[in-house]
Protein backbone atom coordinates (compact mmCIF):
# COMPACT_ATOMS: atom_id res chain seq x y z
CA UNK A 1 0.00 0.00 0.00
CA UNK A 2 1.35 3.40 -0.99
CA UNK A 3 1.87 5.73 1.96
CA UNK A 4 1.60 9.02 0.02
CA UNK A 5 -1.86 10.46 -0.54
CA UNK A 6 -0.77 13.15 -2.98
CA UNK A 7 2.06 13.90 -5.38
CA UNK A 8 2.87 16.93 -3.27
CA UNK A 9 3.40 14.72 -0.20
CA UNK A 10 5.60 12.38 -2.23
CA UNK A 11 7.60 15.27 -3.66
CA UNK A 12 8.10 16.81 -0.22
CA UNK A 13 9.40 13.48 1.07
CA UNK A 14 11.88 13.15 -1.79
CA UNK A 15 13.08 16.75 -1.69
CA UNK A 16 13.77 16.57 2.05
CA UNK A 17 15.81 13.38 1.52
CA UNK A 18 17.77 14.97 -1.34
CA UNK A 19 18.51 18.11 0.69
CA UNK A 20 19.56 15.99 3.68
CA UNK A 21 21.94 14.04 1.43
CA UNK A 22 23.38 17.26 0.01
CA UNK A 23 24.05 18.48 3.53
CA UNK A 24 25.61 15.13 4.52
CA UNK A 25 27.92 15.26 1.50
CA UNK A 26 28.72 18.96 1.81
CA UNK A 27 27.16 19.74 -1.57
CA UNK A 28 25.86 23.29 -1.68
CA UNK A 29 22.60 23.97 -3.46
CA UNK A 30 21.49 27.49 -4.22
CA UNK A 31 17.96 28.64 -3.56
CA UNK A 32 17.19 28.30 -7.28
CA UNK A 33 18.59 24.76 -7.35
CA UNK A 34 16.52 23.80 -4.31
CA UNK A 35 13.35 25.30 -5.77
CA UNK A 36 13.89 23.51 -9.09
CA UNK A 37 13.46 20.22 -7.25
CA UNK A 38 9.77 21.23 -7.08
CA UNK A 39 9.42 22.18 -10.76
CA UNK A 40 6.43 20.86 -12.67
CA UNK A 41 4.51 22.30 -15.59
CA UNK A 42 1.37 20.33 -14.74
CA UNK A 43 1.59 19.22 -11.09
CA UNK A 44 1.88 21.11 -7.84
CA UNK A 45 4.79 23.56 -7.63
CA UNK A 46 5.50 26.68 -5.56
CA UNK A 47 3.80 29.85 -6.79
CA UNK A 48 7.05 31.45 -7.97
CA UNK A 49 8.23 28.42 -9.94
CA UNK A 50 7.91 30.15 -13.35
CA UNK A 51 10.34 32.90 -12.27
CA UNK A 52 12.61 30.31 -10.68
CA UNK A 53 12.61 28.33 -13.92
CA UNK A 54 13.52 31.43 -15.96
CA UNK A 55 16.42 32.19 -13.62
CA UNK A 56 17.55 28.57 -13.73
CA UNK A 57 17.49 28.51 -17.55
CA UNK A 58 19.59 31.66 -17.80
CA UNK A 59 22.04 31.10 -14.93
CA UNK A 60 22.60 27.33 -14.62
CA UNK A 61 23.92 24.46 -16.68
CA UNK A 62 21.00 22.02 -16.83
CA UNK A 63 22.96 18.80 -17.53
CA UNK A 64 25.42 19.63 -14.75
CA UNK A 65 22.56 20.29 -12.32
CA UNK A 66 20.77 17.08 -13.29
CA UNK A 67 23.94 15.06 -12.82
CA UNK A 68 24.56 16.61 -9.39
CA UNK A 69 21.00 15.94 -8.22
CA UNK A 70 20.95 12.43 -9.71
CA UNK A 71 24.13 11.64 -7.76
CA UNK A 72 22.54 12.87 -4.54
CA UNK A 73 19.40 10.84 -5.25
CA UNK A 74 21.39 7.70 -5.94
CA UNK A 75 23.46 8.09 -2.77
CA UNK A 76 20.45 8.87 -0.58
CA UNK A 77 18.44 5.97 -1.94
CA UNK A 78 21.36 3.57 -1.64
CA UNK A 79 21.92 4.68 1.94
CA UNK A 80 18.27 4.03 2.71
CA UNK A 81 18.48 0.60 1.05
CA UNK A 82 21.43 -0.38 3.22
CA UNK A 83 20.31 1.17 6.51
CA UNK A 84 16.53 1.38 6.69
CA UNK A 85 14.19 -0.84 4.69
CA UNK A 86 11.13 1.26 5.62
CA UNK A 87 12.84 4.40 4.34
CA UNK A 88 13.82 2.59 1.13
CA UNK A 89 10.25 1.37 0.65
CA UNK A 90 9.04 4.95 1.19
CA UNK A 91 11.36 6.10 -1.62
CA UNK A 92 9.71 3.57 -3.96
CA UNK A 93 6.24 4.65 -2.86
CA UNK A 94 7.09 8.33 -3.34
CA UNK A 95 8.49 7.74 -6.83
CA UNK A 96 5.46 5.65 -7.75
CA UNK A 97 3.11 8.39 -6.58
CA UNK A 98 5.08 11.14 -8.30
CA UNK A 99 5.08 9.14 -11.54
CA UNK A 100 1.35 9.76 -11.89
CA UNK A 101 2.15 13.33 -12.97
CA UNK A 102 4.85 15.17 -14.87
CA UNK A 103 7.61 16.41 -12.53
CA UNK A 104 11.16 17.52 -13.34
CA UNK A 105 12.41 15.59 -10.32
CA UNK A 106 11.48 12.34 -12.12
CA UNK A 107 14.08 13.11 -14.82
CA UNK A 108 16.83 13.07 -12.21
CA UNK A 109 15.39 10.05 -10.42
CA UNK A 110 15.47 8.21 -13.74
CA UNK A 111 19.09 9.28 -14.27
CA UNK A 112 19.98 8.07 -10.79
CA UNK A 113 18.55 4.62 -11.44
CA UNK A 114 19.64 4.53 -15.09
CA UNK A 115 23.07 3.15 -14.34
CA UNK A 116 21.59 0.18 -12.52
CA UNK A 117 19.13 -0.71 -15.26
CA UNK A 118 21.68 -0.14 -18.05
CA UNK A 119 24.08 -2.54 -16.36
CA UNK A 120 21.38 -5.18 -16.02
CA UNK A 121 20.29 -4.65 -19.62
CA UNK A 122 23.85 -5.07 -20.88
CA UNK A 123 24.28 -8.24 -18.84
CA UNK A 124 21.03 -9.65 -20.25
CA UNK A 125 22.15 -8.77 -23.78
CA UNK A 126 25.46 -10.57 -23.33
CA UNK A 127 23.78 -13.60 -21.75
CA UNK A 128 21.24 -13.81 -24.57
CA UNK A 129 23.96 -13.53 -27.21
CA UNK A 130 26.01 -16.20 -25.48
CA UNK A 131 22.99 -18.52 -25.28
CA UNK A 132 22.28 -18.04 -29.00
CA UNK A 133 25.90 -18.82 -29.94
CA UNK A 134 25.86 -21.95 -27.76
CA UNK A 135 22.57 -23.03 -29.32
CA UNK A 136 23.95 -22.60 -32.84
CA UNK A 137 27.13 -24.51 -31.96
CA UNK A 138 25.01 -27.30 -30.52
CA UNK A 139 22.92 -27.47 -33.72
CA UNK A 140 26.09 -27.59 -35.85
CA UNK A 141 27.46 -30.38 -33.67
CA UNK A 142 24.20 -32.37 -33.91
CA UNK A 143 24.08 -31.87 -37.69
CA UNK A 144 27.67 -33.22 -37.94
CA UNK A 145 26.90 -36.25 -35.76
CA UNK A 146 23.77 -37.19 -37.74
CA UNK A 147 25.62 -37.36 -41.09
Amino acid sequence: MNQFATCRDAKEFLVVRILDEAQREGVSLSEVERKMLYFSETGWAPPDIAETSRRFDSEYDQPEYETKIAQLIGNAREGARKENQQEYDAWSDAVSTLSKEDHYLLVMIQQASGGESQGRDLLRLWATGFAIVLGLLFLIYIAGVIR
